[in-house]
C-alpha cells in the first residue's frame, strides 16, 4: 500500500474509532495525544497546533467533519507533503500524519 493510501486509511481509522470516545475531549498534552496514539497502537505522528492554523483556510481539503462528540476535524493535503488530520479539541488542537522514512 502506497504512503498516501496509508495515511488517509489511518487518518480516517482515527476518526472512525475515537469520535466517539470523551477521552479525545479531555486530550490537554502533547503527552495525552502520544500515550493516546500508543494505546491504539497507530503509526500517526502528532503535533500541537495553535488555533490559528487549526482554522487557517486550508488549500487542499480532502475531507471534513465533526466527531459524534462534536469535535471538529479535516483532513487536508500539504502541498508536495503529507496527508494530515487536523482536529480541534477543548484543550488543545494538534495535526496527525504518517511519519515517512
Amino acid at each position: 500500500m502506497a504512503v498516501s493510501e496509508l495515511a488517509m486509511v489511518e487518518l480516517q481509522r482515527f476518526v472512525e474509532d475515537l469520535g466517539a470516545e470523551s477521552s479525545l475531549k479531555s486530550v490537554s498534552t502533547q503527552q495525552d495525544l502520544d500515550a493516546l496514539l500508543q494505546k491504539i497502537k497507530s503509526p500517526l505522528a502528532s503535533a500541537v497546533i495553535p488555533m490559528e492554523q487549526a482554522t487557517r483556510p486550508p488549500k487542499i481539503l480532502v475531507d471534513s467533519g465533526t466527531t459524534e462528540i462534536g469535535l471538529p476535524w479535516r483532513i487536508l493535503q500539504c502541498p508536495g507533503g503529507p496527508l494530515v488530520l487536523q482536529m480541534i479539541c477543548d484543550e488543545i488542537n494538534f495535526a496527525l500524519w504518517i511519519q515517512e522514512c
